[in-house]
């Protein structure tokens, strides 16, 4: 235990210091010093705490070496439309409402995570009853097609219910969710940590934007944050800023409570309220009502699936008016270009409930389908990730996506980059209809009936000049299209905006 102790010492300098090449190699020892050769060592129980504590040591200053990328949503993410979340304001009226309201609310109520009742709660709280209300009305409304799923998984893996509430500040409960810095799906998972949690990322599926696949990665990253922090609202500032932050806020401060380290000025403003945030949306859900949220929830998402053997269309597929191919889309938005993956142990296509029969029979006549192949680059001298998207006319956020790399990541001469095919967003004007959603509500993409070669082209894009006070969503909703794909067709990184600006705006719907 002495020579465990001293590698261990060794180790906890090497990390703090940066070099965890050399930590790690001090906690392998530290280890090995716990396991002397010959006689099995007797399970004393001063023992297994010793070894308790070296192995929560270690974990914990191991953590000090995962990159910013390598959490769950990379530095920190929120739904765009809780923007105003990184500086909640609300009125001393408005604080006072959202008061009354927690001290009125219904006796006898339960919740799995603590739940604190301060000023950083009380103004997020008077935020959502106000300025953010009907967004937060339709996150919630389109929860309900995801929570019973969300509950099961996480009971399944023990972790407390109420975290549901997380994938409402993440994502506003979107599966095709997608962040400027490349998270994707309800959960807003990273390219690398979605590998790490076996989510899988390629030309043809996407399983960050599966939510069951997604959930249950959340659930064991959530699980994890716990272990290393046993404290929930630490691990959920964790999950939003990254483990290594807050493990080097607390060295340098010796706080542990999430609430002394938010006071400390080490965190961001977006993640000293995202606690706050996931408090009060678990304060509404439990009693919308009196919150003052009517809600009408969607019904639980269900389906059957039907094992692949070879990958087809969903055109193909969606053959008939009861197996429709938006139908399809809805269930499978993982799928990144229409058609599914080949996989070793088949692929479960999900259908609709009653319908697996007729997509069985659709599968048996419907042709095998060519899987897009990758296109790949050699960086040459010079060269950057925006200058290759550029080459390639993909966004920089898609080609950093499909490389697990930053936006803003360097990459070196001779390294080989996957490049992705356009997003269908990006060919919508070539596509027929579909109804697309964001976090303001369903909107529909730019489409034509399906017309034969001769007929007329399809609507022209339209370009439009950014003015004083515009935002991408009130644009979208003046236009008749969606955020994404105003981002989509123009190449945006982020819903940044300025005046002068000049946008593409897909043709609308007719």
């Amino acid at each position: 235990m002495k020579a465990a102790s001293d590698q261990f010492s060794q180790g906890r300098e090497a990390a703090l210091s940066g070099d965890f090449a050399c930590a790690h190699d001090r906690f392998e020892r530290a280890l090995e010093a716990m396991r002397p050769a010959g006689a099995a060592a007797s399970p004393t129980a001063e023992r297994l705490a010793f070894e308790l504590d070296l192995y929560e040591g270690i974990l914990r200053y191991e953590a000090l070496s995962a990159p910013p990328e390598e959490t769950a949503a990379g530095e920190g993410t929120l739904a765009p439309e809780l923007a105003p979340l990184e500086a909640p304001s609300a009125s001393d009226a408005e604080i006072s409402t959202a008061r009354e309201a927690i001290a009125s609310d219904a006796p006898g109520l339960t919740y799995d995570i603590p739940i604190v009742v301060n000023d950083a709660v009380l103004k997020v709280l008077a935020t959502f009853q106000g300025q953010l209300h009907d967004i937060i009305a339709r996150g919630l409304s389109r929860s309900g097609r995801y929570v019973p799923m969300i509950h099961r998984i996480f009971k399944e893996e023990g972790i407390p219910t109420d975290l549901a509430q997380v994938a409402l500040i993440e994502s506003s409960f979107l599966p095709r969710a997608r962040s400027p810095r490349a998270a994707h799906g309800i959960w807003q998972f990273m390219p690398r940590t979605g590998r790490q949690y076996g989510l899988t990322t390629n030309a043809v599926v996407d399983e960050r934007s599966d939510p069951e696949k997604a959930t249950r990665a959340a659930a064991k990253h959530l699980s994890y944050l716990y272990e290393l922090f046993h404290d929930w609202h630490v691990a959920l500032a964790a999950y939003n800023a990254g483990e290594g932050k807050i493990l080097r806020a607390q060295e340098r401060t010796g706080l542990t409570d999430f609430w002394q380290l938010a006071a400390s000025g080490l965190l961001k403003p977006q993640t000293q309220n995202y606690v706050p945030a996931v408090i009060a949306a678990t304060l509404i859900i439990k009693n919308p009502a009196h919150y003052g949220f009517e809600l009408e929830f969607e019904p639980p998402l269900e389906y059957e699936t039907v094992k692949l053997n070879r990958p087809v269309r969903l055109k193909d597929i969606a053959i008939s008016e009861d197996l429709p191919l938006e139908e399809l889309e809805r269930l499978n938005p993982e799928l990144k270009t229409g058609v599914t993956p080949r996989q070793p142990e088949g692929y479960d296509l999900k259908v609709p409930v009653g319908r697996m029969e007729q997509a069985q029979l659709a599968f048996a006549s419907a042709p095998t389908a060519p899987l897009p192949g990758p296109r790949r680059h050699t960086v040459r001298k010079g060269e950057t990730l925006a200058s290759v998207a550029r080459k390639y006319r993909v966004s920089v956020a898609r080609l950093a996506d499909a490389n697990g790399l930053q936006v803003g990541a360097k990459v070196s001469r001779g390294e080989i980059l996957v490049v992705p095919g356009r997003s269908s967003a990006a060919v919508a004007a070539k596509s027929p209809a579909k109804k697309t959603e964001t976090a303001a509500g369903p909107k529909v993409a730019s489409a034509s009936p399906k017309k034969s070669k001769s007929a007329p082209a399809p609507a022209a894009a339209r370009s439009y000049r950014v003015r004083g006070g515009d935002t991408l969503y009130s644009i979208a909703r003046r236009t008749g299209t969606t955020v994404d794909s105003l981002m989509s067709a123009n190449d945006l990184q982020s819903p940044a905006i300025k005046p002068g600006d000049r946008l593409v705006i897909p043709p609308k719907a007719r």
